[in-house]
């Protein structure tokens, strides 16, 4: 873990804020600090780098749309998210490391929460980030702590103006982290006797990190996400498929249970039997590479480490999870699936579910050292309390707050 030293300031108001520069979806949790409930907030991996002349095209726009992310670093200028695949043919970068975007997209994210949490860019603030990164990217931390604390202490420009904040405390943590964190907080494990692996397969990279008797051992990564296996099959079926096409993921996940319509709509085939003949293409194709994106998933964890229980998390897990359960069972080994953590019903408003546990579990930890060195009291407090009131119609900022105590995520 990499750590700027903490420092308090009673002027300004506290965000909090811990994220997944995830390369399917860009996940955050934010809070304001110590007593806002916290909210997901989430943004499509694409990034594009435009010239100056792009943001003012965009600036010339009636007004700010939830799709309207841009942020300007010195004279570098970069358009995230959704209008940055639909405008300026963004890619989710997936062959750069995690870390070689994370400034704009950190910013941007930052940007949005304050957004969301209703506070605007002039307001006097103080952020509490974490970020969590593959264990091959974490010597990484330190220089984007540096980099991003002193760019936004001079300030960056974004579609409501120029957005400065003073960075108070800085952690980087490990893919898996807060699962692992999380179940050494359950007494009837017996955490600190175990050796404990954690196995995290998202769509850029599968991470492994392993903890023995609550020492951290090891930690590895891998290309083998979900994006290994899309790439497979689109060379496979040879027929046309975009593996940037964005439907291309979900309708590979439909097809894993018998439903083959999402990709029977992506044949690019205009005859009823061509169409068909890609069809039976796909079912062909499809058991074959998930059959071999398992196996070398598997020979991948089998040389590293031996271990008593397997934490397993992660969108790509999912899509294996028969493959998975069948192998561990079969070693012995007890799987415990999200680190046995359950999602705030109330927190998940966006629903992705699972994908948000292991940046949830990092984002009690990172308010739990923040109690700590900040001598607060939580006296037990849920940080999510058990209500939830969805307007019937966008409001005001001030009207939502009353109506919830807090902003929905929905909103912006």
């Amino acid at each position: 873990m990499n750590r700027k030293s903490i420092s308090d300031s009673a002027e300004s108001t506290k965000v909090v804020l811990t994220l997944d520069l995830g390369a399917s979806t860009t996940k955050a949790i934010a809070q304001v600090y110590p007593d806002g409930v916290p909210m997901v907030i989430t943004m499509e991996p694409e990034i594009a780098d435009v010239g100056y002349g792009s943001i003012e095209f965009l600036s010339s726009q009636s007004s700010v749309q939830d799709n309207t992310v841009w942020i300007g670093i010195g004279e570098e200028y970069y358009v995230l998210g959704a209008l940055s695949k639909s405008m300026f043919a963004g890619t989710s970068a997936i062959r750069d490391l995690k870390y070689s975007y994370a400034l704009p997209k950190i910013a941007a994210l930052m940007w949005l929460a304050i957004r969301r949490l209703g506070l605007g860019v002039k307001v006097d603030l103080g952020i509490y980030l974490q970020i969590l990164l593959p264990p091959g990217e974490i010597a990484h931390a330190n220089h984007l702590g540096k980099q991003l604390t002193q760019r936004l202490k001079t300030g960056v420009k974004t579609p409501t103006g120029k957005f400065k904040c003073k960075i108070r405390s800085f952690n980087a943590a490990l893919e898996g982290a807060g699962l692992l964190t999380y179940r050494s907080r359950n007494v009837n494990v017996n955490y600190f006797q175990k050796n404990i692996g954690m196995l995290m397969l998202g769509y850029r990279n599968a991470s492994f990190t392993l903890s023995m008797k609550g020492n951290s051992s090891k930690a590895e990564s891998t290309d083998l996400g979900m994006n290994w296996l899309v790439s497979q099959f689109v060379e496979r079926t040879a027929v046309g498929l975009s593996k940037e096409d964005s439907r291309l993921v979900k309708a590979i996940v439909e097809a894993r249970d018998g439903d083959f319509d999402s990709l029977r709509r992506l044949s690019r085939k205009n005859k009823p039997e061509q169409i068909q003949l890609d069809v039976d293409l796909f079912e062909k194709i499809l058991p074959l590479v998930r059959e071999e994106y398992t196996r070398a998933l598997l020979r991948w964890v089998k040389g590293i480490a031996v271990m008593d229980e397997v934490l397993i998390c992660g969108g790509t897990a999912t899509f294996v999870r028969h493959e998975l359960t069948q192998h561990f069972d079969n070693e012995g080994i007890p799987i415990c699936w999200n680190g046995g953590m359950e999602l705030p019903k109330y927190l998940d408003t966006i629903g992705l579910g699972d994908r948000v546990c292991d940046v949830w579990g990092s984002h009690i930890s990172h308010i739990k050292m923040l109690d700590l060195n900040l001598k607060y009291d939580r006296q037990d407090k849920p940080l999510v309390p058990d209500y939830y009131v969805q307007p019937p119609s966008p409001l005001s900022v001030a009207e939502m707050r009353a109506k919830n105590g807090y902003l929905t995520s929905k909103f912006f």
